[in-house]
């Protein structure tokens, strides 16, 4: 008998978590929530959960948002779920998403696919899907793991998560073992989760606003400590996919230096954020994993974006999570 399960995983949560929660807990037999070391601060909104129903764990170390997932999927797989969703804690969902979700995923295993990790067709305003099969099955790369079918067996095949990244590039990284395995990434037609992709700055170069023809008007930034992951991940990742998905590894690495000129242009002060680059590159050239360091940490504690803000986060955000 199918038993779908979802897990959240949590940092700092506010209130929002909880009518997320309910958005999710109705369409499942039950739900995980892994909170990454919040503190006491987080400690009523997580005992509100544990009283509605969800199997509630608290790191007393942050792990990261890899580690917190794995977890959930440990206590999920422990409370005999055959399928898994996974959710970050600013995930609401409508009330026909889970099963619509399970439909994408049995309709491409009636034709016959291997199936690994099914997607939403649209992640806030990002298409997953890229292209469309013979048989109506659409493809996913550059996923985003909230909202992520994964079938049990698939997740045992396949392994955890690389919790040694930390944060960044995790889901990237989980979807390309998949292929490199053998199993297909795909998108469930016409399926949409909603979510502030980071927060939103003005497009400058030197000093004024760029308005050219295909490209948007405001880009968008991580918090600046995220960059010290992004590169060292990105290294890694490099190395690790180059050969099996040579295509999607240069396209992306090509976005990322782009996106890291044009952080380093508005950052302030500039040295210190390229010094949290350079650490990100040393860090992956000799392999040096997990949690920041911490005087790296302080040096991206110190950076700021001079450009003008035009989109804040969503209320409820993840500030580990937020892309």
């Amino acid at each position: 008998m199918e038993s779908v399960w979802a897990i959240i995983s949590t940092f700092r949560p506010d209130e929002d978590l909880l009518s997320a929660f309910d958005s999710i807990a109705n369409q499942v037999a039950g739900v995980v929530v892994v909170d990454d070391a919040s503190g006491a601060d987080s400690s009523a909104i997580l005992s509100a959960l544990a009283e509605r129903g969800a199997v509630v764990e608290s790191f007393t170390e942050n792990s990261g948002i890899a580690a917190a997932l794995n977890r959930g999927y440990e206590l999920a797989l422990q409370h005999g779920a055959s399928k898994i969703l996974s959710f970050d804690q600013d995930s609401h969902i409508d009330g026909d998403y889970a099963r619509n979700i399970l439909a994408a995923y049995d309709a491409a295993t009636a034709q016959g696919h291997r199936v690994g990790l099914v997607v939403p067709e649209h992640f806030a305003d990002v298409r997953q899907a890229y292209t469309e099969m013979a048989d109506g099955t659409l493809l996913a790369k550059n996923i985003i793991q909230s909202g992520m079918l994964v079938d049990t067996e698939v997740l045992r095949a396949l392994g955890p998560l690389r919790d040694d990244f930390f944060i960044d590039l995790v889901d990237t990284e989980f979807e390309l073992r998949a292929r490199s395995r053998g199993y297909l990434t795909i998108a469930a037609p016409g399926i949409a989760l909603a979510h502030q992709l980071g927060r939103q700055y003005a497009r400058l170069l030197l000093g004024r606003p760029v308005r050219l023809p295909g490209l948007p008007p405001v880009t968008t930034f991580s918090t600046p400590f995220r960059y010290f992951y992004r590169m060292r991940n990105r290294i890694i990742l490099n190395r690790l996919y180059l050969r099996s998905a040579p295509g999607q590894i240069l396209r992306d690495t090509v976005i990322d230096l782009l996106h890291f000129v044009n952080a380093l242009l508005v950052a302030r002060p500039r040295g210190a954020f390229a010094r949290v680059l350079r650490a990100g590159v040393n860090a992956g050239f000799n392999r040096r994993m997990g949690r920041m360091p911490s005087a790296v940490a302080e040096l991206a504690a110190r950076v700021t974006w001079n450009a003008p803000l035009v989109e804040s986060g969503v209320h409820g955000a993840d500030p580990r999570s937020t892309r």
